[in-house]
């Protein structure tokens, strides 16, 4: 019997590594490969990623970088609390994330940007109670599953300024990443029958080059424009197996702002990211979805502290995930808001985001508080 269920436990692990069934985590966010982070700075969060595109702390288009200060160091902090309900109770997590560090400086002409930021998150654990049958006794035991890593994206990036009102930028991007899987089985009275447990580790590598524009028009209207094209990318038990290959998702999106009413910034970004380049990299079986991402928001300057006025930001957001739950289609909607304060003057910027965001698919809903906490320090 201890056997079998080894070798059984061994073929879930599998399954569970290569991300071919992901219904058991629980969370339609987790589902394949896991939850695409965004890349969007707190600014960006509060403008419900309206400004992903022309926001200097975003290492989404490389032109933008030049729209930030001279030299700045950015950092962020995003816990998540989420819900999800299935016809049953609702079940609650939390996931605690720092998904954006970027210095950035201005050398004349050239601006350079170096980043660290969460691409793909896959962190969860899930456990039940069961029963095993061991001889003609039934003994209670603990199923857990759990997942903690992810993939990240790395980013070296740099822009030229042809003048005032236009800019292009080119950044090299690589994606490593882990997920240690563990599963197993624990036993309420193990004198009976022993504890299982089965720790695998997949690692991931892989590169891409994104380009970007930036046009001022002058007629208060900012147009930004950025394209992602993905290398390979290879997934490995361990650092030598291969398990598959796929290329980094196609991304291309659009963004443009409006500011011809004082005081006030309008901003919407449209944009697309191709998953099914994924295919390869996990189980033939899992569903992959390209994603349609579109967002509006708005900034408005607010009460001054000091001679710096603080910024109120809002936005709205409508995406797909990039993995189905059995067949349907996975999409989240989210209401946002954010405030910048300004702290010592121009020195720094502290910025505050919280989003409502909503997944469904098919009898299931979840619900997610998304907090974002950034600071970007300017010597």
């Amino acid at each position: 019997m201890r056997r079998s269920s080894l070798t059984l436990m061994c073929v879930l692990a599998v399954i569970a590594g290569t991300a071919g069934t992901a219904r058991a985590q629980g969370a339609l966010s987790l589902l394949g490969f896991g939850y695409p982070v965004g890349g969007t700075s707190t600014r960006g969060v509060g403008s419900g990623g309206s400004l992903a595109g022309l926001d200097p702390q975003s290492p989404m288009n490389p032109a933008a970088i030049v729209l930030g200060t001279r030299l700045q160091g950015y950092f962020q902090f995003e816990p998540e609390f989420r819900s999800v309900q299935a016809g049953g109770p609702a079940v609650n997590t939390t996931t605690t994330r720092f998904p954006l560090f970027m210095v950035s400086g201005q050398q004349e002409r050239a601006t350079f940007a170096l980043s660290f930021s969460s691409f793909m998150d896959r962190t969860w654990s899930n456990s039940y109670a069961d029963t095993q049958s061991v001889g003609t006794e039934r003994i209670p035991s603990t199923v857990f599953t759990s997942s903690v890593g992810g993939i990240a994206d790395v980013r070296a990036a740099m822009a030229w300024t042809f003048s005032e009102q236009f800019h292009v930028g080119a950044a090299v991007h690589l994606f490593p990443g882990e997920n240690r899987v563990t599963l197993g089985r624990i036993f309420a009275d193990s004198s009976k029958a022993g504890g299982f447990q089965l720790d695998n580790r997949y690692s991931f590598t892989g590169t891409a080059m994104s380009f970007g524009a930036v046009w001022l028009t002058g007629h208060h209207i900012a147009l930004g424009g950025d394209v992602r094209l993905g290398g390979a990318i290879r997934m490995r038990l361990g650092d030598t197996t291969l398990v598959g290959s796929g290329t980094i998702p196609l991304r291309a999106g659009l963004t443009a702002s409006y500011d011809g009413l004082a005081g006030t910034v309008f901003t919407v970004r449209v944009g697309k990211e191709r998953w099914t380049d994924f295919r390869g990299l996990g189980s033939s079986a899992l569903g992959l979805k390209d994603a349609t991402d579109v967002s509006v928001g708005m900034e408005v300057l607010g009460p001054s502290l000091g001679a710096t006025p603080m910024v109120i930001r809002t936005g709205y957001r409508v995406r797909g995930l990039p993995f189905t739950y059995g067949t349907t289609a996975v999409r989240e909607g989210s209401f946002a808001g954010g405030l910048g304060i300004p702290v010592g003057g121009s020195r720094a910027m502290l910025d505050l985001g919280v989003s409502r965001a909503t997944r469904t698919a098919a009898t299931i809903t979840e619900k997610a508080w998304l907090m974002s906490i950034g600071v970007g320090i300017r010597p």
